[in-house]
């Protein structure tokens, strides 16, 4: 098959500011998790059925709520003060939003965060929950799959980033709810038993709409570009550390299945699964400020990268 040129110019690691957007949105994304994961987490406790020593630990959702839109400000500030910067890490941007949507996308998900902080604090949980959800739908929005495909990349996103985020979330819940608990290691393990449950659902979804997701921005052509270009790396970085984290979930299930005694709190495994899921989180961040090896599906074509990446050479895929 002869190379196919594709219509943006690579990022190079090198770009001034790329790594500060990256770990912004990442910061974003962690505080998303940790506020609407921990909703999800309290609601599922709360089916527990058995004796339970003491109440349950209340979600971080507050916490999580302002994390995302203290992130969300720098996201902004950051779009604000190097416009082109933004222009070139936002490709390809989704159709009729300026500079990929990143000034835009993040003063929507500044004001959607201070909301839900603020409906959560009044104990609104169910509003601030609409909120927190509204921002997985700005980043659908804002995401490379919908600047690929218009319309069906966002859709495509959110049922990604949906049940990753509350994978995530669900698990830090599960933890602080299973050590409050210690006092009682049967409680504390059906906790966890809760959450196990949940999470294989989740990580099934996770999956197919990963491999959905995979093949807008890496279409089956040009496969061989994810050995090829920075993105395609990060993706199968991304890739291995969500089977480490799916490996560790295993463990820390066959291992709460197999004890012949019930201890407190959760297992090393489970823990370790936290980090696993935070790295994920991390290099999701990164792959939002690289471009994707896929060319937009529509009419328009893609505006040139501005002046001060026109030095970059283009990708080739094989």
């Amino acid at each position: 098959m002869p190379p196919v040129v594709s219509t943006a110019a690579a990022v190079p690691l090198s770009t001034p500011g790329l790594w500060l957007t990256a770990v912004e949105r990442g910061v974003m994304l962690a505080g998303l998790a940790i506020s609407l994961g921990g909703l999800a987490g309290r609601g599922l406790s709360r089916q527990y059925k058995g004796d339970r020593p003491g109440p349950l630990p209340g979600p971080w959702a507050v916490r999580g709520a302002l994390l995302g839109a203290l992130a969300s400000a720098a996201l902004l500030v950051t779009a604000v003060v190097g416009p082109g910067l933004a222009t070139g890490l936002a490709r390809p941007a989704p159709e009729g939003l300026h500079s990929g949507g990143t000034a835009e996308i993040a003063a929507i998900e500044l004001i959607l965060f201070a909301a839900a902080a603020a409906l959560l604090r009044l104990r609104q949980s169910g509003l601030g929950t609409i909120c927190l959800c509204c921002v997985v739908l700005a980043e659908g929005i804002r995401s490379h799959p919908e600047g690929i495909i218009a319309g069906a990349g966002a859709f495509v996103a959110f049922c990604h980033i949906f049940p990753a985020i509350l994978w995530a979330g669900m698990l830090v819940y599960a933890i602080r709810a299973a050590l409050a608990w210690r006092g009682d290691p049967e409680a504390a393990r059906g906790i966890v038993r809760l959450y196990a449950t949940a999470a294989a659902w989740l990580f099934a979804l996770v999956i197919v709409t990963g491999v959905i997701s995979a093949l807008v921005v890496l279409p089956i052509g040009h496969l061989g570009s994810a050995l090829t270009t920075t993105y395609g790396s990060f993706l199968i970085a991304k890739v291995a550390l969500v089977a480490v984290a799916a490996g560790l979930a295993m463990a820390g299930r066959t291992r709460l299945r197999r004890a012949h005694r019930p201890e407190a709190g959760p297992a090393l495994v489970t823990r370790l699964e936290v980090g696993a899921l935070a790295a994920v989180l991390a290099v999701t961040g990164v792959l939002t400020v690289l471009t994707p090896p896929a060319a937009p599906v529509r009419g328009s074509s893609v505006p040139p990268a501005p002046a001060s990446l026109q030095h970059a050479h283009p990708v080739r895929h094989g």
